[in-house]
């Protein structure tokens, strides 16, 4: 973009919401014009490379032009020096540097490489806050320091992801030179083990601004920022950094993961790329069955599973936005109907995330939210591509992931033998230790019948089950599987807390006789309620083929399964998927049921959420305790308008999203 002639403005980093107090402050930080010749830059403090220092991936990112390579062997120090500059720190000692942890590693973290700015995510990222917070903490004119920039004010900029600082501190005054020379010399230091760059590279900077120049940690050199050696005058010192530093960091340093702060010096490479997955959904035909599995880790980014035993992490393009994929082979996977499957069920929960961001998939587009230095689960249904693949890609920063299979959808072929067809049953408590004055003693394991609507052809090949904890005086885990099954790292738990109540869904394999086995981990007694949402059951007749759709959101006043779906279509250009109808009526025709991916998420108090047609069952869709976060499926049984509502109590966030229906 061009050069604003009014200055960006700035919010504080720890006034955020007070953006509206700092526009006296916003005044004295006028950006001028550049030069004509350098009125491209992008952003009053930020910088995109040049292609030549662009991932080959991304193509030409910016038109910023680098000054002149420099001489080889030369160090950290500057290679060029604004020719009009003085010497201001000439007789005045440079202070203290930072302190560092006692016990840092030998070995340091990569040279990041670029990453540019992509999201809006203005919120300041723990790895700035402590970086701010380390120089507040050394020096004495430290008083003034700005992340946070509102996304729609200049070009780009990493203020706008929360992971740059401008140090407001100026080259003109000899003291305050001082302190800006005593840091970027600490901060550019060899250290005693021979790691250049060493605190840099340790704390995740990615690039600096200051003094007409720029130094970055993809070249490894400073060079002339933006032509500021031909403007020595002070109308160009905000523009030409003179007056403040900026530092934008990597992810993993605004995310506080890197050594300095205690993280891994040597995080995971990102995953390379394997094959070009399909975007073309498998047609469903005129719909699915169920085929209930013991659930099984296909995934784990952090070992390598699932992905030739390589660990990596699933990252965007250096430039922002989706990159390479993680490809899994579902429809060549050892035991599956060659040719019957057609969509999966996956618990898919992202691990370590150095940067919000939005977790995909080639079909669907967008699967789930990711959040920083937080593990988020989702649990869903997704067709197969067109080539009997699910990929999964994420569109900034970088992240573990980690998806559990707990089900196939195939065709009523591929399911004769060890299948069912889905009848809904809106959530009927078929347990309640409670009312049986039977709580689980700890450590105690409890086999319990769900097998409703057991018929002549046998019990249910599996459920989708409404799952309650309570009455809890110590805190611990449910683990529920398949009578028979030995327990993995994919079985399912339920977490519970003391003198809580917590409701969730698992959708679960039954056993021959239409049974599940139940485990208190806790210390101490617990109640269990089992709800049945919906059964496999072995007499086609009696349920309803599945049909996978394009996600499409639920909002919270009630309205109908085709106005949802419809409406998602108009806004969103999205599609129902495999299925003939360019556009859904009021009323999808044949739909029994909607199947809903779910989270609930409560913040200090907890909260109860059921989702409801015809009549709001007893029993909640879910129950989240306070400071927690649930997701899971929930099957709503539709009346004949398709009518969807949803009773939340509780000051709780609720993202449902019809990915599929029964007919």
């Amino acid at each position: 973009m061009s050069a604003d002639p009014g200055r960006p403005r700035r919010l504080h980093w720890g006034a955020l919401s007070a953006a509206a107090g700092v526009s006296a402050v916003g005044a004295a930080l006028v950006l001028l014009l550049p030069p004509a010749a350098q009125a491209t830059a992008i952003g009053e403090a930020d910088h995109s490379p040049s292609q030549s220092t662009a991932s080959p991936s991304d193509g030409p990112i910016g038109d910023f032009v680098h000054g002149e390579e420099a001489p080889s062997g030369e160090g950290p120090g500057r290679d060029k020096k604004d020719p009009s500059s003085k010497d201001p720190d000439k007789d005045v000692p440079l202070p203290p540097p930072p302190a560092a942890p006692a016990t840092l590693p030998i070995e340091v973290d990569p040279l990041p490489g670029y990453q540019g700015q992509y999201i809006c995510s203005p919120t300041p990222k723990p790895g700035s806050e402590k970086l701010a917070a380390l120089i507040r903490a050394t020096y004495v004119d430290s008083s003034d320091i700005w992340i946070p920039r509102d996304c729609s004010e200049g070009g780009r900029s990493e203020h706008k992801e929360g992971r740059a600082l401008d140090w407001m501190i100026s080259q003109r005054i000899p003291e305050q030179n001082a302190q800006a020379e005593s840091f970027l010399n600490w901060l550019l230091a060899t250290d005693d083990n021979g790691n250049q760059f060493a605190m840099a590279r340790r704390l995740g900077v990615m690039y600096i601004g200051w003094g007409s120049e720029i130094w970055e940690s993809y070249t490894g050199r400073w060079s002339e920022l933006k032509g500021c050696y031909s403007t020595p005058g002070s109308d160009y010192d905000t523009y030409c950094h003179r007056d403040h530093i900026h530092i934008s960091l990597s992810w993993d340093g605004a995310a506080a993961q890197t050594s300095f702060w205690g993280g891994d010096p040597t995080p995971a490479p990102f995953c390379p790329a394997s094959r070009t997955p399909s975007p073309t959904p498998m047609e469903p035909g005129a719909g699915l069955d169920y085929l209930p599995v013991a659930p099984e880790r296909i995934l784990d980014t952090r070992t390598g599973e699932g992905i030739h035993g390589q660990p990596c992490r699933l990252a965007a393009r250096s430039s922002g936005g989706p990159g390479t994929p993680v490809v899994l082979d579902i429809a060549n996977r050892k035991g599956v109907p060659q040719g019957g499957v057609r969509a999966v069920a996956l618990r898919v929960s992202t691990v370590g995330s150095n940067s919000p961001a939005t977790l995909r998939t080639s079909v669907t587009g967008n699967l789930d939210s990711v959040d920083v230095n937080v593990r988020r689960e989702v649990v869903t249904i997704l067709p197969l591509a067109s080539d009997g693949t699910v990929a999964l890609t994420t569109d900034s920063g970088a992240t573990h992931v980690v998806a559990d299979l707990v089900g196939y959808f195939v065709t009523p072929e591929a399911a004769a033998a060890t299948g069912g067809r889905l009848l809904a049953h809106a959530n009927e408590v078929v347990y309640d230790s409670a009312q049986l004055q039977l709580p689980l003693q700890a450590g105690e394991k409890r086999v319990i019948d769900v097998g409703k609507a057991s018929t002549s052809d046998g019990p249910p090949a599996g459920a989708l089950l409404t799952v309650t904890a309570t009455n809890a005086n110590q805190m611990g885990q449910l683990v529920l599987r398949r009578t028979g099954d030995k327990r993995t790292v994919a079985t399912p738990v339920l977490p519970y807390r003391r003198k809580d109540t917590v409701t969730t869904t698992f959708l679960a394999a039954l056993d021959a006789e239409g049974r599940i086995t139940v485990v208190n981990t806790g210390r101490g007694p617990v109640d269990v309620i089992l709800a049945v949402q919906a059964s496999a059951v072995r007499t086609p007749e009696l349920g309803s083929l599945l049909i996978p759709v394009t996600p499409a959101t639920v909002r919270a006043k009630p309205t109908t399964l085709g106005a949802v779906l419809g409406e998602d279509e108009k806004a969103a250009d999205a599609r129902p998927v495999g299925l003939a109808e360019p556009k859904f009526a009021s009323v999808v025709e044949g739909a029994v049921a909607a199947v809903l991916q779910v989270r609930v998420t409560a913040a200090k108090k907890g909260g109860s959420v059921v989702f409801w047609s015809m009549g709001e069952p007893s029993t909640p869709s879910m129950v989240v305790p306070r400071q927690s976060s649930i997701s899971g499926l929930v099957i709503v049984p539709l009346d004949a308008k398709g009518t969807l509502r949803r009773t939340v109590t509780g000051s709780l966030d609720v993202d449902a999203r019809v990915v599929a229906y029964l007919r």
